[in-house]
């Protein structure tokens, strides 16, 4: 029951019932809630005070959050309501049952190439219908890329928002200095230019880039060693970091990344059609190699097991034999024995399995880079 809670359930009483937060970060704090009326989930994400008790920065909260709210597009997350009451600035939101995509790398690291261009495909859809309508997003990110938990959809949150409230509160791009978030910021943001949609395309191809590979096109200790990179360095090319990509997928990111944005995907659109034709032209995986890959995965799991039990009944057996020698302790000797030769041999069975499998993989000619490919694919 934080201060902001309290202030928040007083504010929405009798329309919202708040549950608990699921979050914060510079740009406030979000809450689970109950729509008392429609009895949903919602999201309700309450601004810091300081942009709160700005009247410019309110003000133009509320412009820009209630264009956001017109958007509906089945990867952008919906917006229900944009509301200012005394102290307070907020909006409701659905809420998307599952995690973002910086907590998704973080949890299990790179995404498989399948899904990577599938994501790309997706956020690069909610990015045109955003252009289209007038909205500029500024501040594409992983955190602000939600995957669902059960669909793996991903939507896109806070269209127009967190970076235009940052810029009226503290200083606009006018001024000549750079606001937003530094790892996946255009060189034009970086050097204090207004984003625009070939801003969002840069920072989704960033974001992509980190993504499918586990590391950043720059990094620094300092915000400043970054935007100098920005400004100067030119990108790796994601290809040369995780070769086992489809080439047409890195080369779409990598086009994302180009210093000029003129050089950039002329729009989302243009974009989300060349990953379309990556995912398109992406090798299908030989069926024998997908049953390999799978029979693999569950063998792997059923072997660690086996040796699991085997040599926890070793060291029962060890200790065993160590403390006591009666009749009964030699009876349990040979259990524990028994116990652990049938483990010992059941692991050794199911990896001679594999072992065979993969044999037959190679005699009908498929080679260890398919089986490689294959497992970068999926």
């Amino acid at each position: 029951m934080t201060p902001e809670f309290l202030a928040l359930q007083d504010a929405v009483a009798n329309r919202y019932a708040l549950e608990r937060e699921l979050g914060r970060g510079g740009m406030g704090v979000v809450f689970l809630a109950r729509d008392v009326a429609l009895d949903r989930p919602v999201a309700i994400k309450l601004l810091p005070p300081a942009l709160a008790a700005s009247d410019g920065a309110r003000a133009r909260f509320l412009r820009e959050a209630r264009a956001a709210a017109r958007l509906s597009h089945p990867h952008i997350v919906p917006v229900h309501a944009v509301e200012a009451h005394d102290a307070l600035a907020f909006f409701v939101m659905a809420y998307v049952d599952g995690e973002t995509l910086g907590a998704r790398v973080r949890r299990a690291g790179p995404l498989p190439a399948a899904e990577a261009m599938r994501v790309t495909q997706e956020v690069a859809w909610a990015l045109g219908h955003a252009h289209a309508n007038g909205v500029v997003h500024r501040d594409v990110k992983p955190d602000n890329v939600l995957l669902e938990r059960d669909t793996g959809r991903a939507l896109v949150a806070d269209f127009g928002i967190a970076q235009l409230t940052l810029a009226d509160a503290a200083q606009t791009p006018a001024t000549g200095h750079p606001v937003g978030t530094p790892q996946y910021m255009s060189p034009e943001q970086g050097a204090g230019a207004r984003a625009d949609a070939r801003s969002d395309l840069y920072a989704l191809g960033a974001t992509m880039f980190w993504a499918a590979s586990g590391r950043l096109p720059f990094e620094g200790r300092t915000a400043a060693a970054l935007l100098a990179q920005l400004a100067a360095t030119p990108a790796p090319t994601l290809l040369g970091v995780r070769p086992s990509l489809p080439p047409r997928f890195a080369a779409a990111v990598d086009r994302c990344l180009a210093k000029d944005p003129d050089a950039r995907f002329p729009s989302a659109e243009a974009l989300a059609a060349a990953v379309g034709d990556a995912r398109g032209s992406a090798p299908a995986t030989p069926l024998p190699v997908k049953d390999f890959l799978r029979d693999a995965g569950a063998a792997g799991g059923e072997i660690g097991t086996a040796v699991t039990a085997a040599a926890s009944s070793l060291g029962v057996l060890g200790a065993t034999m160590a403390l006591d020698a009666s009749i009964f302790a030699w009876v349990a000797v040979a259990a524990y024995a028994s116990t652990a030769a049938l483990a010992g041999a059941l692991a050794g069975i199911r990896g001679g399995k594999v072992v065979a499998d993969a044999r037959a993989l190679l005699r009908r000619g498929h080679a260890d880079a398919a089986v490689r490919a294959a497992r970068a694919a999926h």
